[in-house]
């Protein structure tokens, strides 16, 4: 059962790719989306990645654009259902 419950809670990584097989999301657009995915804020995903809130922002917006949704909710249920349990390749802060 924990083996379960700790599978359902990983955050996953996620790697979309286009038709052409492109990676349409940069490394540091994943990794906020996999912190977005584990529920921080965007203050808390720029302490993490050393970044501005306003940068995280933006990011947030151009993945919003590059994946045709609008909210970061939308953001989560995307990355739960397309992401693949991997480890993250950052270092935390």
């Amino acid at each position: 059962m924990n083996y379960l419950l700790d599978s359902v809670c990983q955050v996953p990584t996620l790697r979309v790719m286009s038709a052409n097989a492109e990676k349409l999301l940069t490394s540091q657009e994943e990794q906020v989306v996999a912190l977005v995915a584990d529920g921080l804020t965007n203050r808390s995903v720029a302490t993490e990645l050393g970044l501005s809130e306003h940068t995280v922002k933006k990011y947030l917006f151009r993945i919003f654009e590059k994946l045709g949704i609008s909210n970061r909710v939308e953001l989560v249920l995307y990355a739960v259902h397309h992401g693949s349990m991997q480890q993250n390749e950052w270092i935390a802060g």
